[in-house]
């Protein structure tokens, strides 16, 4: 495996600044509704809490962190999430292995 300079978090916080549209609370509102209504919230719950926080001050890098790490955690429910909330794609990393 190759060192890594970046952490996955941090890469993929990177790739959010570079998007042409900020993070926006309407987004992480539609995404929050659609995956308290199909999803089991006992298995994401890590991930609605920092949404929630995120909410709160959505450019905070530290709360973007929380996002990352927690859909992340997801393990094998990250293609759920993505499906009932699509627009959490900006926080999936384009490095899911880690080796770069």
């Amino acid at each position: 495996m190759v060192g890594k300079t970046q952490s996955n978090s941090d890469k993929t916080l990177e790739k959010i600044k570079n998007k042409a549209q900020p993070v926006k609370v309407v987004d992480i509102d539609i995404a929050l509704r659609m995956l308290k209504k199909y999803m089991d919230t006992q298995d994401i719950n890590t991930l609605l809490s920092a949404l929630e926080t995120l909410k709160t001050e959505t450019q905070n890098e530290a709360y973007q962190a929380q996002v990352i790490d927690a859909f992340n955690d997801l393990g094998i429910m990250q293609g759920a999430v993505l499906t009932y909330a699509p627009y959490l794609n900006i926080f999936v990393s384009d490095d899911p292995f880690g080796d770069y």
